[in-house]
């Protein structure tokens, strides 16, 4: 078998037991649900839950938090540039620079509204996301039909092997499906071959995905040992592979990244020791029980037949209380507790305000949420950012059929601090021209001997903005001005005429 998907297939996820152990304990921590252990049945087992809860809270805000500062609802999340040189042609042309911003910012909000229409989409982003916090690592499928839906694989299901510089070598995927759920075409082939065509039969199916010479990807398809045609491959350039395999954080010459969680690992496992003891003492200490002296006149069946308030017969002493007497012990268990608890928050970011579950919510809430998590998470949150954004970009903006790999416009992915794409624009553009207005506000005793035109085309720089787009040149300023000039003396020459004449006509009446 090793030279079939099967055997490819064992021998790497012979190589990663540690791994997935690994992966198992950080999910048990937060998520079970993301890395279940060997032999689970969801129709009749339950998911194993931790003794805290803290965990699956801390990982729930900060994924949401990441989602809405990756992909805001109804906001583009890149930006759509026409290349410099085309550009500066097509304005030659007569072709206004502010109809050709039109149409590409048209192009970005009909992408959006792509990601917003397809109702599954955001829980497949949510659920990549969570896997990258919890465990460090995804594997997403972006179709290139439309029918087919977006895909998200855990680390079980899935091995992977790059190159000592993180490029992907090898993706090799793993479905347990039951005949009647593989494609049509796939089950058309089984039945022709004589193969597992039973609807309740439960197959393997495979899809390996290789990385050849030339740099580009082929994938072949296998159910259980046997090889589908070369109809059912695929080829695609790097660019263009509909698999991306992402990570949290990855190490040179590993093959798997880190999550979030392992960061913290030790802070978990402390918690979970620490709610266990805290729940079981609480426990011990709400059990009591009553000693009897058997020699004395109180019996046992008394208490335990009597009613509250009845009268006993009996001396002090006969009966003694037993109960838990260090009630002292669980608060120094729940101290402790509190500060592992806060040191998680800090960094999960569950001390700072919750962004309002809202349909507006505000670019400035936005912006603040992205610039936490960009300072917070140490720059992971930028190369999580590109190395997810910009294939679901390019996915979203091949739905709406627009394929920029042969025009001269550019996708570029906004991330950071303005990741807000044309809004992130828009907040610099009134900050400049608040900058503008105050200088404005000057007496002239001051501003007269400034170059007015140089500072603000200093300030447009500033704010990373193109002063020529905003800020007229010297030359069309004095052409404006030498217009102005002309209007005003026409004018001057028609009223004066019209004066003239209206004197004339004057005259003459008297004259009559």
């Amino acid at each position: 078998m090793k030279n079939t998907a099967l055997g490819e297939w064992s021998k790497l996820t012979g190589l990663r037991r540690g791994f997935i152990g690994r992966c198992e304990k950080y999910a048990g921590f937060t998520l079970p649900r993301l890395c279940t252990e060997d032999g689970y049945k969801q129709d009749n087992d339950e998911l194993s839950h931790d003794w805290q809860s803290v965990g699956a809270q801390a990982v729930n805000h900060i994924v949401n938090k990441l989602v809405l500062a990756l992909f805001a609802p109804s906001r583009p999340f890149f930006r759509l540039e026409a290349k410099p040189e085309w550009k500066k042609n097509a304005i030659s042309q007569g072709i206004a620079e502010a109809d050709i911003d039109e149409a590409l910012a048209k192009g970005e909000q009909s992408a959006i509204k792509e990601l917003d229409r397809r109702g599954t989409v955001r829980p497949k982003l949510y659920q990549a996301i969570s896997n990258l916090v919890v465990l460090g690592n995804t594997l997403v499928y972006l179709p290139r039909k439309k029918e087919d839906e977006m895909r998200v694989y855990g680390v079980k299901s899935y091995c992977v092997r790059r190159t000592s510089a993180g490029k992907v070598k090898t993706i090799l995927i793993r479905e347990k499906v039951m005949y009647d759920e593989l494609e049509v075409k796939v089950q058309d082939y089984m039945m022709a071959q004589k193969m597992k065509c039973n609807p309740e039969t439960q197959v393997e199916f495979f899809q390996w995905i290789e990385r050849q010479r030339d740099g580009k990807y082929r994938m072949s398809q296998w159910v259980d040992t046997k090889r589908l045609p070369a109809e059912f491959d695929g080829y695609w350039p790097e660019d263009k592979l509909p698999y991306r395999a992402l990570t949290w954080q990855l190490s040179d010459d590993a093959d798997y990244g880190t999550g979030l969680v392992e960061d913290y690992s030790g802070d978990f496992a402390a918690l979970s020791t620490l709610s266990e003891a805290q729940i079981k003492g609480a426990v011990l200490s709400s059990e009591f029980r009553w000693l009897v002296n058997p020699g004395g006149v109180t019996k046992p069946e008394d208490l335990e037949e009597s009613e509250n308030g009845s009268a006993l017969p009996g001396l002090e002493g006969d009966v003694t209380l037993i109960s838990n007497s260090k009630p002292g012990d669980l608060k120094v268990v729940q101290g402790i507790g509190a500060d592992y608890i806060q040191r998680i928050g800090r960094g999960f970011l569950l001390n700072s305000a919750v962004t309002r579950d809202a349909e507006r919510v505000t670019a400035e809430e936005i912006r603040q949420q992205a610039n936490e998590l960009e300072t917070s998470l140490g720059g992971t949150y930028s190369r999580i950012a590109v190395d997810f954004q910009g294939p679901v970009a390019d996915w979203l903006l091949q739905a709406v059929e627009m394929d920029l790999s042969k025009t001269q416009i550019e996708r570029t992915i906004v991330t950071g601090l303005d990741a807000l794409s044309r809004s992130g624009d828009l907040e610099a553009m009134r900050a400049a021209l608040g900058d503008v207005a105050s200088i404005g506000s000057l007496p002239p005793q001051i501003t007269g001997p400034l170059k007015l035109d140089v500072i603000y085309t200093t300030i447009f720089h500033g704010h990373g903005l193109a002063a020529g787009k905003f800020v007229k040149s010297a030359d069309q300023q004095q052409q404006e001005q030498q217009q102005a000039q002309d209007q005003a003396q026409q004018q001057m020459l028609t009223e004066t005429a019209a004066q003239t004449a209206g004197n004339v006509i004057t005259q003459g009446a008297k004259a009559q």
